[in-house]
């Protein structure tokens, strides 16, 4: 989803989910200005990163960003 200030990338995250890929599932998250995990109304779950999309900005919150499935 493009948003005026920043990026979010949304992936499905499969059930079960083996450690190693959870690793590299957080692994990617952590590169973005903030992440997180939703579980939607029928149980399934969504992994989101939020990317900022001012240059010079710092990792962090990215403001204003709220995630709604």
């Amino acid at each position: 989803m493009d948003h005026d200030s920043h990026m979010c990338v949304e992936t499905e995250v499969s059930d079960p989910v083996s450690a190693e890929s959870w690793q590299e599932l957080l692994a990617v998250l952590e590169t973005g200005d903030s992440f997180g995990l939703a579980v939607t109304a029928n149980g399934g779950r969504i992994a989101w990163v939020a990317i900022s999309k001012n240059a010079s900005g710092t990792a962090g919150a990215v403001p204003g960003h709220t995630h709604q499935l």
